[in-house]
């Protein structure tokens, strides 16, 4: 008989421990994608085969089981519900109730991942935490990382990289695929960084891939297409704008005009007079950027094996082009495939065989404009937008590439004369077995992983040589370069070359003796990375562990630690001790509060410890260095011979940075946990920071002084998040903030001891992000403005139309000595806003991040349309304008200072995404389960700066680098 003949239909009822129906509960058959959810009574049906698993399932309650034995079973059940703060967090080295810990985290799940992404994690960290700043770092980039990440500000003068790990193990992220992730969860305090040791002192971002689950089963097919376009590009000057400035600026400086205005304002001779718009001849239009992605996943199982599989395609396209036929080797995209495999069994006897496998291959193309895909892209980027449009016609009238002897790189010869390549691989393997030795001791269990990750890089591409020509008075050219069309090839390994290995072992402890609950671990840990010209490979070894004790469900206490070291200091220097504690009180159990209407979860807890930096200790600073240099005369006839130098003097003492980390949180659920507020006060003293005794030391001894460990910065502030979720019928709302604020101060860093006028200059006493730079009080108007104030400037002779800064310590020159800390350029304040809405099949989501209480330097080019309509001039004087004259000499106008300096007000509109999902027996007839069509928009708005309408976050981009991107996507997904 077919298995459809067998099926039959089963109702039943879903109830709570007080017997009282509960609505939207998911009834699945394991390992089977039919589901159903019951109704306001609780009710539901569903159709069966005998034998088959029924698994009950509702957030905030355990999950049943039932099996059905025959086509008369009664499937009712009642489901127990979970204490609040129950939910199960990815911490360090483990997983824990949330209620159980001291510590401060955020974790941000996979809808919200899915949503702010399009295809790299990174932007789903970009403002979705309460602690981190993820900042741009300059322009969009193809398969690389953009971002730097700070967490909780900055504590440090070096690296301040917080470590990222992949579900426990160093794991690079930039490719990886978003629908991968289950959750991001950031650890922010010393009761979980102290099990992290040397390398926790930044803070750990945890990454958590997908698993199978006994609960449902699901196959996922997600097409997403569409197209991406810049979201600024700087304006140009024309040919004739442009020699009238260039005229103007030489002027300013006693000079001749060099051009002639007239011949570029009506060119009678393109050819001769050119007018070469280069972005709008060599950037393509909006819809040629392509973009898609393609991902099939699935996933599920049963008590025995659980799978998740992931197999992806993306592909991006670059934003070159040119005027006439265009050869398909030469186009500028990133493409990438992505596969993972994530397999749980088991395999009896108490043991489970965990195994994660990761294959990546990404594909990176671009003009041979020089140095790798990303320095190629901002390279030819930045020649478009810096080109003068007079400098040379794009094609001679003899179909030549144009040029002259200063102009000698045609963009379009670039474009044209060969390509590079890049390709990068990526292996990640990772087995983890755990043993339950519950018949020794009970609770007790063996956990053992390894994994290892190799990452490989490789270019090759092809390319020739062109000639430019100059158009003589006479009609004839003068060739500069070399023309030979025939191709060479070339290529290699890119120097990103890494191989990592990871061993952890240990044991884990839980169990509970009437009111009292004790878990633990203990993990021994090796890391190693082998990373090209990098000889010997980098080590870290040690152990780590926790042990926490809980009574009544409600008093908490845990201390942690580890015992770490690392193979870049000095043998008997190498290791250290991390301990730290915390503890935490669930008011909302007290008798007082246990039965509020309104306080639903009432958690206070602090922490307190030390964990290290060793990211800014350059290696091997306790070994003495010597070099070859320069050789001597020697012997008969005098010969040369190799020298030795001694270098930079050993510093045997050298040590990792220690912060003392103190954190003071609060975990609030109010209005039938609708509403849930995390808020966290905290305060790092970061001490040992490195610093260069040169500045102390006088210089006598011929040599290079080492740096050592005599810094000392504070860094303190608070971060919140709010998330409130309500359903209203058919109607579901969702809304969320985060924010964070964080100020930096310098105790001591060894600085020159200044003279007692110049006190301003010393960064103590200010952020350490802090900017120095020349106070600026206007522009003179006159020379007898600049007269009256008697200053002369070190950076070129003043003129009226000049900047006029402020003589800080009054000796009548304006100098580096005169530089203050005018501003810094990290946000103090962070914040993300989220808004979501569902009703009846539509759905709308919405992501902005936003940030403050910083400050950018904004400097137009002097030979930029903002330049040309603001200057200074001899007429306009400062009446009208807000630019200084223009000059081809003076660099005093181009100093850092207040006056090209904005206060930063990011307001960024993130992501946007509609969607409908069809009607059930919609998608059944197409045989599928479930299907939603989308559109997500990416990038949408931002505010820009006052000057040039810059992006607050990338001021370059599009501007002298490779430009932020806009992105449309039209999305289908489909469950079959």
């Amino acid at each position: 008989m077919e298995e459809e003949d067998r099926t039959f239909e089963l109702s039943g009822t879903v109830i709570d421990a007080e017997g009282n129906p509960l609505e939207g509960v998911m009834v699945t058959l394991q390992e089977k994608t039919e589901l159903t959810k019951t109704n306001s009574n609780g009710l539901f049906k569903i159709n069966v085969l005998q034998d088959d698993v029924v698994i009950y399932s509702l957030p905030g309650y355990e999950i049943a089981q039932k099996i059905v034995e025959s086509d008369t079973e009664n499937l009712d059940v009642s489901l127990q519900k979970l204490l609040i703060g129950e939910t199960l967090a990815n911490v360090a080295f483990g997983t824990y109730n949330e209620r159980e810990l001291s510590g401060a985290f955020s974790s941000t799940k996979a809808h919200d991942i899915r949503k702010n992404a399009v295809n790299t994690i990174e932007q789903a960290l970009n403002g979705t935490v309460a602690g981190l700043h993820s900042i741009k770092n300059g322009s969009q980039k193809f398969g690389v990382s953009n971002y730097n990440f700070y967490l909780r500000g900055l504590a440090t003068n070096g690296s301040a990289t917080p470590l990222i790990l992949v579900d426990g193990i160093d794991a690079n992220i930039n490719l990886l695929d978003p629908k991968e992730v289950e959750s991001i969860t950031v650890l922010k305090d010393a009761s979980e960084l102290a099990m992290y040791g040397i390398r926790g002192a930044n803070g750990v971002i945890l990454i958590k891939t997908k698993q199978g689950s006994e609960v449902s089963s699901y196959m996922n097919l997600e097409l997403k297409s569409g197209f991406q376009t810049p979201s600024y590009i700087a304006p140009k000057l024309n040919a004739y704008q442009y020699t009238t400035l260039y005229n103007e600026a030489s002027t300013n400086d006693g000079r001749a005009s060099v051009f002639n205005t007239g011949n570029y304002l009506n060119p009678t001779d393109v050819y001769r007079y050119p007018d070469s718009d280069f972005p709008d001849l060599f950037l393509r239009n909006d819809t040629e950027s392509a973009y898609q992605n393609y991902t099939f996943t699935t996933g599920g199982g049963n008590s025995k094996a659980r799978y998740f599989f992931l197999v992806g395609y993306m592909k991006q396209g670059g934003i070159f082009s040119v005027p006439v036929d265009f050869s398909s080797v030469n186009q500028t995209y990133n493409e990438r495939y992505n596969f993972r495999s994530n397999i749980d069994v088991d395999l009896g006897k108490g043991f489970e065989l965990n195994t994660k496998i990761v294959a990546l291959n990404d594909q990176k193309r671009s003009p041979n404009a020089g140095g790798t895909v990303n320095n190629a892209n901002n390279s030819l980027f930045a020649s478009i937008m810096s080109t003068p449009a007079n400098a040379y016609p794009v094609l001679n009238s003899d179909g030549s590439y144009g040029g002259d002897a200063e102009y000698q790189q045609n963009i379009m010869g670039i474009l044209q004369s060969g390509f590079r390549n890049e390709a990068t691989k990526q292996l990640t393997v990772k087995a983890e077995i755990t043993k339950d030795l519950g018949t020794l001791l009970k609770g007790l269990s063996l956990n053992a992983v390894y994994s290892f990750e190799n990452y490989n890089s490789y270019y090759n591409g092809e390319s020739t040589q062109f000639a430019v020509y100059e158009l003589n008075p006479d009609d004839t050219y003068t060739q500069y370069g070399t023309q030979d069309t025939k191709a060479s090839s070339f290529g290699g390994q890119m120097t990103d070359f890494y191989n990592d290995a990871t061993f952890m072992a240990g044991f884990n402890y839980d169990n509970t003796f009437g009111d009292h609950e004790l878990k633990g671990s203990v993990i021994t840990h090796q890391y190693t990375s082998r990373v090209s010209g990098d000889n010997p490979d980098y080590r870290w070894f040690g152990t780590s562990s926790r042990l926490l004790y809980g009574f009544k469900n409600k008093y908490y206490a845990q201390v942690s630690g580890a015992y770490q070291g690392s193979n870049g200091f000095a043998s008997g220097n190498r290791y250290g001790f991390f301990p730290s504690a915390g503890a935490s009180w669930i008011i909302s159990e007290e008798d007082f509060l246990k039965n509020s209407e309104v306080v639903n979860y009432l958690k206070l807890r602090a922490s307190y410890g030390l964990t290290g930096n060793d990211r800014s200790t350059p290696r091997f600073l306790y070994r003495q260095a010597f070099t070859r240099a320069n050789g001597y005369g020697f012997g008969n006839p005098n010969g040369s011979v190799d020298g030795t130098t001694e270098g930079t003097l050993a510093n045997p003492n050298a040590t990792w940075e220690t912060a003392y980390k103190t954190n003071i949180g609060l975990d609030l659920n109010v209005l039938n946990q609708a509403l849930a507020v995390t808020v966290n006060y905290f305060h790092e003293k970061r001490t040992d920071i490195l610093v260069p005794q040169s500045n102390v030391v006088p210089d006598l001894i011929g040599v290079d002084l080492p740096v050592y460990n005599a810094g000392e910065i504070t860094n303190a502030g608070f971060d919140a998040q709010l998330d409130y979720n309500k359903t209203f019928g058919e109607f579901k709302f969702n809304v969320g903030a985060n924010m964070s604020y964080a100020k930096s101060n310098v105790v001591d860093l060894k600085e020159t001891a200044y003279r007692d006028e110049e006190q301003y200059r010393y960064l103590k006493g200010n952020p350490v992000d802090s900017q120095f730079g020349l106070v600026a009080t206007g522009i003179y108007n006159s020379q007898s403005e600049i007269d009256a104030d008697g200053v002369v400037s070190s950076y070129g002779t003043l003129k009226p139309g000049d900047i006029r800064y402020e003589d800080l310590n009054g000796d009548g020159i304006i100098n580096t000595a005169d530089r203050k800390a005018i501003g810094n350029y990290l946000p103090e304040i962070i914040y993300g806003l989220h808004l979501g809405i569902e009703y009846n099949g539509f759905d709308l989501y919405g992501f902005a991040e936003g940030a403050t209480q910083y400050n950018i330097m904004v400097r137009p080019d002097e030979f930029s349309s903002y330049a040309y309509e603001n200057r200074w001039t001899t007429t306009t004087g400062t009446a009208q304008s807000v630019f200084p004259r223009v000059s081809l000499e003076s660099e005093h106008n181009s100093q850092t200072s207040t006056f090209w300096q904005e206060e930063g007000k990011l307001f960024r509109l993130a992501t946007v995404e509609m969607g409908y999902t069809f009607p059930k027996q919609v998608a059944n007839s197409l045989s599928i389960s479930n299907m939603r069509l989308y559109v997500n928009l990416d990038n949408v708005f931002s505010t820009t700066t006052d000057r040039e309408n810059r992006d607050y976050e990338a001021t370059s981009a599009g501007y002298t680098q490779y430009p932020l991107m806009k992105t449309f996507l039209l999305g289908l997904s489909v469950n079959l």
